[in-house]
């Protein structure tokens, strides 16, 4: 919108809104407006929500409101073909309207699983948001839950049509993303991703996983180093074991290669996501950053990205209790303290992940000989071509931090933690356990 456009806009929507008879759905259509300009217009937004909180006619408004949520319907279509999917969508809306409209999304997004029928035909991942985010198919249609949505979230009626406004705001002002899944117009019976999908092991992601809890879990950091550098070094040797699996494989590595979205919440997002790169980086993966919607595009191996993500997230609950622990002085509480700190750590974790990545392939290169080096450097030059091929315009971020105190903080609990070293303090017969 040009700014002599924007200029009309708010002039039209300021002479409606003053307007004792106003039509609620003028109204609807010019609050829907300022929320997508977002914070720049959230008084107006708020005008417009108390306009239609008054409005005297009850059928009119009942009307205005199936209309509101028709348009979620119309809106969440549109956002689904465009290669949105549910968790994502709930992470979006969240940001922009909060806790509240998080839950507006989270019962369209119900709505539209009833409508869709995909508790029997989307595919597993999809399935899997929907239960995670307890997005029932029974429940009616979208103007049915708004409307005990309505009567039951303890808010007024103008802070109902402010959230409201802002779950429109943002679900009609999406832009596309890169389609990962099919849509619901592409599901049929079963629907499943293209091309084989090759998953870790469940008794090995077992053992990951409880590695990784107990990491998390325990208030010491020779234990939690202990568990890590265990769980670091399983991934790292399934890794290579399936590495060596698929070589025996016609099919090209590029084939197999895929794409996974992973939501980055605030605060401090982008140290997040430094985290996250680390991580990625260490385990043959790569990383593309949408920072509008604060999402990270993962690229590699199905088994590596499954490892990934479990680490990434162990890291995310390490680093906050590791900030936590850092002190309760007035200087570790700032802001910049904070944000230093975590990228530092980040930065030392990925040394380390890479160092024990190098000790893991360099001892099953022992193990099996000088085919393995071929064999890895194979997967990294497919997923490195998928990544040009899929993203040619990317740029580079830049990293920075001007706290010298959570800088030298964020070392030392990475330091700590020493979450990448000690294959020699492994105990085998505990790997074997």
């Amino acid at each position: 919108m040009s700014r002599i456009d924007l200029d009309s806009f708010f002039k039209y929507s300021r002479a409606t809104t003053a307007r004792d008879s106003a039509d609620p759905n003028e109204l609807l259509d010019s609050g829907i407006g300022f929320a997508q300009l977002g914070a720049s217009a959230k008084d107006m937004t708020q005008l417009i929500a108390e306009r239609l909180s008054t409005a005297e006619d009850i059928s009119r408004t009942y009307s205005v409101h199936d209309r509101a949520a028709k348009i979620l319907d119309d809106a969440l279509d549109v956002a689904f073909e465009n290669g949105w999917q549910p968790a994502e969508l709930v992470h979006v809306t969240r940001q922009s309207a909060g806790g509240d409209g998080a839950v507006v999304i989270v019962e369209a997004i119900g709505a539209h699983a009833a409508r869709s029928s995909a508790d029997s035909v989307a595919p597993e991942s999809w399935r899997n948001q929907l239960s995670e985010l307890n997005a029932e198919s029974a429940g009616g249609t979208s103007a049915d839950r708004l409307r005990r949505w309505r009567s039951y979230n303890r808010r007024s009626s103008a802070q109902s049509w402010y959230t409201l406004l802002l779950v429109l705001g943002c679900a009609t002002w999406l832009l596309p993303l890169e389609t990962l899944l099919p849509p619901p117009t592409r599901w049929t019976a079963r629907t499943t991703p293209a091309g084989p999908r090759q998953s870790v092991d469940s008794k090995m992601l077992g053992r990951i996983r409880g590695l990784l809890a107990k990491a998390e879990s325990t208030q010491f950091p020779a234990e939690a180093e202990a568990f890590s550098a265990k769980a670091q070094d399983l991934m790292t040797r399934y890794a290579i074991d399936s590495a060596l699996l698929d070589a025996g494989n016609s099919r090209t590595l590029i084939d197999d290669v895929i794409s996974r979205r992973i939501m980055v919440s605030n605060p401090y997002s982008k140290a997040k996501l430094l985290l996250l790169h680390s991580v990625c980086k260490a385990n043959g993966a790569r990383t593309v950053w949408k920072k509008k919607y604060l999402l990270a595009t993962v690229i590699g191996l199905p088994v590596d990205l499954d490892l990934c993500e479990l680490l990434y997230t162990s890291l995310l609950v390490q680093s906050a209790r590791a900030l936590d622990e850092s002190g309760q002085s007035t200087t570790s509480r700032t802001r910049s303290f904070r944000h230093a700190f975590l990228i530092a750590y980040a930065h030392r974790v990925g040394e380390r992940l890479q160092d024990a990545r190098t000790r893991a392939t360099a001892a099953a290169t022992q193990q099996h000989g000088s085919a393995l080096v071929p064999i890895m450097a194979e997967r990294s030059d497919a997923v490195d071509r998928v990544y040009t091929a899929r993203y040619p315009s990317t740029k580079t971020i830049k990293f920075s931090s001007d706290n010298t105190q959570g800088w030298l903080a964020g070392r030392a609990a990475a330091e700590r933690a020493d979450l990448t070293g000690g294959r020699e303090r492994i105990d085998k017969s505990d790997l074997a356990s």
